[in-house]
Protein backbone atom coordinates (compact mmCIF):
# COMPACT_ATOMS: atom_id res chain seq x y z
CA UNK A 1 0.00 0.00 0.00
CA UNK A 2 1.08 3.38 -0.74
CA UNK A 3 3.55 4.87 1.69
CA UNK A 4 2.16 8.45 1.82
CA UNK A 5 -1.49 7.55 1.96
CA UNK A 6 -3.13 10.55 3.93
CA UNK A 7 -5.40 10.69 7.10
CA UNK A 8 -6.12 14.22 6.34
CA UNK A 9 -6.71 16.42 3.49
CA UNK A 10 -5.53 19.42 2.85
CA UNK A 11 -9.04 20.91 1.86
CA UNK A 12 -7.58 24.53 1.03
CA UNK A 13 -6.73 25.44 -2.22
CA UNK A 14 -3.37 26.87 -0.26
CA UNK A 15 -2.03 23.79 1.63
CA UNK A 16 0.51 26.64 2.65
CA UNK A 17 -1.74 28.74 4.44
CA UNK A 18 -1.66 29.52 8.37
CA UNK A 19 -3.49 27.21 10.11
CA UNK A 20 -3.96 25.53 13.73
CA UNK A 21 -1.63 22.74 13.10
CA UNK A 22 0.96 24.67 10.50
CA UNK A 23 4.10 24.09 13.16
CA UNK A 24 3.13 20.05 11.85
CA UNK A 25 2.42 21.01 8.62
CA UNK A 26 5.45 23.62 7.75
CA UNK A 27 8.26 20.89 7.51
CA UNK A 28 11.54 22.15 9.75
CA UNK A 29 14.96 22.23 8.75
CA UNK A 30 15.67 18.61 10.38
CA UNK A 31 13.49 17.28 7.83
CA UNK A 32 13.69 19.48 4.11
CA UNK A 33 16.77 20.89 2.91
CA UNK A 34 17.43 24.51 3.13
CA UNK A 35 16.87 25.17 -0.15
CA UNK A 36 13.61 22.91 -0.29
CA UNK A 37 12.36 24.67 3.04
CA UNK A 38 12.63 28.33 1.01
CA UNK A 39 11.05 26.90 -2.24
CA UNK A 40 8.10 25.58 0.28
CA UNK A 41 7.95 29.02 1.47
CA UNK A 42 8.10 30.77 -1.52
CA UNK A 43 5.15 28.35 -3.42
CA UNK A 44 3.44 29.33 -0.52
CA UNK A 45 3.22 32.66 -0.36
CA UNK A 46 2.65 32.38 -4.52
CA UNK A 47 -0.34 30.84 -4.04
CA UNK A 48 -2.14 32.63 -1.10
CA UNK A 49 -1.42 35.48 -3.16
CA UNK A 50 -2.70 33.83 -6.24
CA UNK A 51 -0.25 34.97 -8.25
CA UNK A 52 1.70 31.77 -8.49
CA UNK A 53 3.28 30.83 -12.05
CA UNK A 54 0.73 28.37 -13.71
CA UNK A 55 1.02 27.38 -16.75
CA UNK A 56 -1.93 28.18 -19.04
CA UNK A 57 -4.24 25.93 -20.83
CA UNK A 58 -2.97 25.84 -24.57
CA UNK A 59 -5.00 27.50 -27.07
CA UNK A 60 -6.55 24.78 -28.47
CA UNK A 61 -7.59 22.94 -25.77
CA UNK A 62 -9.05 26.14 -24.16
CA UNK A 63 -11.02 26.87 -27.07
CA UNK A 64 -12.19 22.76 -26.55
CA UNK A 65 -13.14 23.42 -23.28
CA UNK A 66 -15.13 26.68 -24.17
CA UNK A 67 -16.92 24.82 -27.04
CA UNK A 68 -17.97 22.21 -24.62
CA UNK A 69 -19.47 24.50 -22.09
CA UNK A 70 -21.32 25.77 -24.62
CA UNK A 71 -25.05 25.14 -24.95
CA UNK A 72 -25.71 26.16 -28.45
CA UNK A 73 -22.59 24.38 -29.26
CA UNK A 74 -22.86 21.48 -31.81
CA UNK A 75 -20.41 18.23 -33.27
CA UNK A 76 -19.33 20.35 -36.35
CA UNK A 77 -18.24 23.46 -33.90
CA UNK A 78 -16.57 20.73 -31.99
CA UNK A 79 -14.46 19.35 -34.85
CA UNK A 80 -13.20 22.42 -36.93
CA UNK A 81 -11.31 23.28 -33.67
CA UNK A 82 -10.31 19.93 -33.01
CA UNK A 83 -8.72 19.53 -36.45
CA UNK A 84 -6.78 22.86 -36.10
CA UNK A 85 -4.52 20.47 -33.32
CA UNK A 86 -3.02 17.26 -35.02
CA UNK A 87 -1.50 16.06 -32.35
CA UNK A 88 -4.91 16.36 -30.27
CA UNK A 89 -7.21 15.02 -33.40
CA UNK A 90 -4.89 12.01 -33.55
CA UNK A 91 -5.55 11.11 -29.40
CA UNK A 92 -9.25 11.93 -30.32
CA UNK A 93 -9.06 8.96 -33.04
CA UNK A 94 -7.11 6.46 -30.86
CA UNK A 95 -10.01 7.08 -28.08
CA UNK A 96 -12.43 6.60 -30.56
CA UNK A 97 -11.21 3.06 -31.88
CA UNK A 98 -10.15 2.57 -28.25
CA UNK A 99 -11.64 -1.14 -26.59
CA UNK A 100 -13.08 1.00 -23.76
CA UNK A 101 -15.10 3.21 -26.71
CA UNK A 102 -15.23 1.09 -29.76
CA UNK A 103 -18.94 -0.61 -30.36
CA UNK A 104 -19.73 -2.44 -33.77
CA UNK A 105 -16.97 -3.67 -36.33
CA UNK A 106 -16.59 -0.43 -37.61
CA UNK A 107 -13.12 1.63 -37.45
CA UNK A 108 -13.66 6.04 -36.89
CA UNK A 109 -11.80 7.47 -40.03
CA UNK A 110 -13.19 11.24 -39.21
CA UNK A 111 -13.03 13.58 -37.04
CA UNK A 112 -17.00 14.41 -36.08
CA UNK A 113 -17.70 10.69 -35.61
CA UNK A 114 -15.29 9.66 -33.31
CA UNK A 115 -16.95 12.74 -31.32
CA UNK A 116 -20.39 11.44 -31.59
CA UNK A 117 -18.73 8.10 -30.51
CA UNK A 118 -17.26 9.14 -27.58
CA UNK A 119 -19.71 11.98 -26.88
CA UNK A 120 -18.44 15.96 -26.31
CA UNK A 121 -17.33 15.12 -22.48
CA UNK A 122 -14.66 12.70 -23.28
CA UNK A 123 -13.37 15.33 -26.40
CA UNK A 124 -12.63 17.75 -23.18
CA UNK A 125 -10.88 14.70 -21.52
CA UNK A 126 -8.54 14.16 -24.76
CA UNK A 127 -7.94 17.66 -24.83
CA UNK A 128 -6.81 17.88 -21.09
CA UNK A 129 -4.81 14.77 -21.81
CA UNK A 130 -3.20 16.72 -24.27
CA UNK A 131 -3.22 20.31 -22.16
CA UNK A 132 -1.20 18.78 -19.36
CA UNK A 133 1.55 17.01 -22.01
CA UNK A 134 2.15 20.49 -23.26
CA UNK A 135 1.71 23.18 -20.37
CA UNK A 136 4.35 20.74 -18.08
CA UNK A 137 7.20 20.33 -20.76
CA UNK A 138 10.88 20.24 -19.94
CA UNK A 139 14.10 20.28 -21.66
CA UNK A 140 16.22 17.27 -22.38
CA UNK A 141 18.62 16.38 -19.94
CA UNK A 142 16.73 18.32 -17.11
CA UNK A 143 16.60 16.34 -13.98
CA UNK A 144 12.83 16.10 -13.70
CA UNK A 145 11.88 14.49 -17.40
CA UNK A 146 11.75 10.96 -16.01
CA UNK A 147 9.66 11.87 -13.11
CA UNK A 148 7.47 13.88 -15.24
CA UNK A 149 7.21 11.07 -18.16
CA UNK A 150 6.32 8.70 -15.08
CA UNK A 151 3.41 10.60 -14.08
CA UNK A 152 1.97 10.86 -17.25
CA UNK A 153 1.59 6.98 -17.56
CA UNK A 154 0.20 6.85 -14.25
CA UNK A 155 -2.33 10.07 -14.48
CA UNK A 156 -3.53 8.30 -17.94
CA UNK A 157 -3.60 4.65 -16.07
CA UNK A 158 -5.65 6.24 -12.96
CA UNK A 159 -8.37 7.55 -15.39
CA UNK A 160 -8.78 4.90 -17.15
CA UNK A 161 -9.30 2.69 -14.49
CA UNK A 162 -11.76 5.47 -12.93
CA UNK A 163 -13.28 5.27 -15.92
CA UNK A 164 -14.33 1.52 -15.80
CA UNK A 165 -14.76 1.88 -11.97
CA UNK A 166 -16.94 5.03 -12.00
CA UNK A 167 -19.60 2.39 -14.28
CA UNK A 168 -19.79 0.17 -11.85
CA UNK A 169 -20.88 2.73 -9.13
CA UNK A 170 -24.20 4.09 -9.48
CA UNK A 171 -24.30 7.22 -7.23
CA UNK A 172 -20.71 8.37 -10.12
CA UNK A 173 -23.16 9.45 -12.71
CA UNK A 174 -20.95 10.43 -14.97
CA UNK A 175 -17.97 8.18 -15.84
CA UNK A 176 -16.38 11.06 -18.12
CA UNK A 177 -16.11 13.07 -14.78
CA UNK A 178 -14.04 10.67 -13.33
CA UNK A 179 -11.75 9.89 -16.27
CA UNK A 180 -11.01 13.32 -16.09
CA UNK A 181 -10.21 13.40 -12.43
CA UNK A 182 -7.83 10.75 -12.74
CA UNK A 183 -6.24 12.60 -15.71
CA UNK A 184 -5.63 15.32 -13.37
CA UNK A 185 -4.91 13.46 -10.45
CA UNK A 186 -0.55 14.40 -10.75
CA UNK A 187 -1.10 18.08 -11.76
CA UNK A 188 0.00 18.86 -8.56
CA UNK A 189 3.46 16.85 -8.51
CA UNK A 190 3.60 18.05 -12.68
CA UNK A 191 4.05 21.89 -11.30
CA UNK A 192 6.16 21.08 -7.93
CA UNK A 193 8.47 19.22 -10.47
CA UNK A 194 8.35 21.47 -13.32
CA UNK A 195 9.10 24.90 -10.98
CA UNK A 196 11.41 22.28 -8.82
CA UNK A 197 13.64 22.09 -11.88
CA UNK A 198 14.38 25.85 -11.30
CA UNK A 199 16.27 25.40 -8.30
CA UNK A 200 19.08 22.89 -8.75
CA UNK A 201 19.97 23.17 -5.10
CA UNK A 202 16.78 20.65 -4.44
CA UNK A 203 18.03 17.83 -6.10
CA UNK A 204 21.01 17.75 -3.25
CA UNK A 205 18.35 15.88 -1.62
CA UNK A 206 15.72 14.10 -3.32
CA UNK A 207 14.30 12.58 -0.51
CA UNK A 208 13.44 15.52 0.96
CA UNK A 209 11.77 16.62 -2.79
CA UNK A 210 10.15 13.43 -2.72
CA UNK A 211 8.47 14.25 0.81
CA UNK A 212 7.98 18.22 -0.15
CA UNK A 213 5.92 16.47 -3.11
CA UNK A 214 4.03 13.83 -1.64
CA UNK A 215 2.90 16.10 1.47
CA UNK A 216 1.73 18.85 -0.43
CA UNK A 217 0.72 17.68 -4.46
CA UNK A 218 -2.58 17.17 -3.10
CA UNK A 219 -3.47 20.97 -2.62
CA UNK A 220 -1.79 22.27 -5.54
CA UNK A 221 -3.14 20.00 -7.51
CA UNK A 222 -6.94 21.74 -5.98
CA UNK A 223 -5.72 25.18 -7.00
CA UNK A 224 -4.99 24.23 -10.63
CA UNK A 225 -7.75 22.46 -11.11
CA UNK A 226 -9.76 25.25 -9.15
CA UNK A 227 -7.83 27.89 -11.46
CA UNK A 228 -8.34 25.87 -14.89
CA UNK A 229 -11.89 26.21 -14.04
CA UNK A 230 -13.24 23.16 -13.62
CA UNK A 231 -15.96 21.27 -11.66
CA UNK A 232 -15.63 21.63 -8.17
CA UNK A 233 -16.67 17.67 -7.98
CA UNK A 234 -13.13 17.22 -9.77
CA UNK A 235 -10.87 19.46 -7.93
CA UNK A 236 -12.59 18.04 -4.36
CA UNK A 237 -11.19 14.80 -5.40
CA UNK A 238 -8.09 15.73 -6.42
CA UNK A 239 -7.41 17.28 -3.25
CA UNK A 240 -8.65 14.55 -1.46
CA UNK A 241 -7.67 11.45 -3.18
CA UNK A 242 -4.85 10.36 -0.90
CA UNK A 243 -7.52 10.06 2.42
CA UNK A 244 -7.57 6.64 3.76
CA UNK A 245 -10.35 7.28 6.38
CA UNK A 246 -13.98 8.06 5.56
CA UNK A 247 -17.25 7.40 6.73
CA UNK A 248 -18.01 4.13 5.63
CA UNK A 249 -21.50 4.56 5.19
CA UNK A 250 -21.44 7.67 3.30
CA UNK A 251 -22.39 7.74 -0.72
CA UNK A 252 -19.40 6.99 -3.03
CA UNK A 253 -17.79 9.77 -4.62
CA UNK A 254 -15.08 10.77 -7.09
CA UNK A 255 -12.43 10.48 -4.08
CA UNK A 256 -13.17 6.75 -3.66
CA UNK A 257 -12.66 6.09 -7.45
CA UNK A 258 -9.35 8.28 -7.52
CA UNK A 259 -8.11 6.60 -3.75
CA UNK A 260 -8.88 3.19 -5.59
CA UNK A 261 -7.60 3.81 -8.76
CA UNK A 262 -4.40 5.19 -7.48
CA UNK A 263 -3.36 2.33 -5.78
CA UNK A 264 -4.03 -0.09 -8.73
CA UNK A 265 -2.25 1.71 -10.74
CA UNK A 266 0.74 1.88 -8.76
CA UNK A 267 0.47 -1.86 -7.11
CA UNK A 268 -0.93 -3.68 -10.63
CA UNK A 269 -4.68 -5.45 -10.76
CA UNK A 270 -3.53 -8.37 -8.72
CA UNK A 271 -3.21 -5.75 -5.27
CA UNK A 272 -6.99 -5.45 -5.56
CA UNK A 273 -7.37 -8.88 -4.18
CA UNK A 274 -5.86 -7.84 -0.94
CA UNK A 275 -6.79 -4.16 -0.80
CA UNK A 276 -9.41 -5.80 2.45
CA UNK A 277 -12.30 -3.78 3.76
CA UNK A 278 -11.40 -0.33 2.99
CA UNK A 279 -13.65 2.37 3.40
CA UNK A 280 -13.39 3.15 -0.42
CA UNK A 281 -14.21 -0.51 -1.14
CA UNK A 282 -17.55 -0.35 1.29
CA UNK A 283 -18.69 3.00 -0.07
CA UNK A 284 -18.68 1.81 -3.39
CA UNK A 285 -20.84 -1.12 -2.55
CA UNK A 286 -17.49 -3.60 -3.92
CA UNK A 287 -15.40 -6.47 -2.18
CA UNK A 288 -12.14 -6.79 -3.11
CA UNK A 289 -12.67 -9.48 -5.31
CA UNK A 290 -15.69 -7.98 -7.29
CA UNK A 291 -13.07 -5.31 -7.60
CA UNK A 292 -10.43 -7.88 -8.46
CA UNK A 293 -12.60 -9.47 -11.12
CA UNK A 294 -13.96 -6.18 -12.76
CA UNK A 295 -10.56 -5.00 -13.23
CA UNK A 296 -9.54 -8.59 -14.63
CA UNK A 297 -12.57 -8.25 -16.90
CA UNK A 298 -11.83 -4.80 -18.08
CA UNK A 299 -7.96 -5.00 -18.42
CA UNK A 300 -7.95 -5.15 -22.23
CA UNK A 301 -9.87 -1.65 -22.01
CA UNK A 302 -7.76 -0.23 -19.57
CA UNK A 303 -4.54 -0.88 -21.45
CA UNK A 304 -6.04 0.35 -24.84
CA UNK A 305 -7.13 3.67 -23.29
CA UNK A 306 -4.14 4.29 -22.02
CA UNK A 307 -2.47 3.53 -25.61
CA UNK A 308 -4.91 6.23 -27.55
CA UNK A 309 -4.01 8.91 -24.50
CA UNK A 310 -0.32 8.32 -23.98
Amino acid sequence: MDKHLKDVSSKHINPFQDSEDEEEKTPGPSKLTQATLQFVMQLGTDLDKGEFDLPPFPDTALKVQECVRDPDTDIRSLAAIVATEPALAARLMRMANSALMHRGSMEVMDIPTAISRVGMDMVQNAAVSFATREAFKMPPGNPCVNELKNLRRTSVKVAAIAYLLAKHVSSVRKPDEAMLAGLLNCVGKFYIFTKAADHPDLFADREALDQLVAQWHTGVARAIVESWQFPESVALAVDEQELKDRDRTGTADLRDLLFVANLIARAGIEAAEHLGDMDALKRMGMTAEKLHSILLEGEEDIQSMESAMT
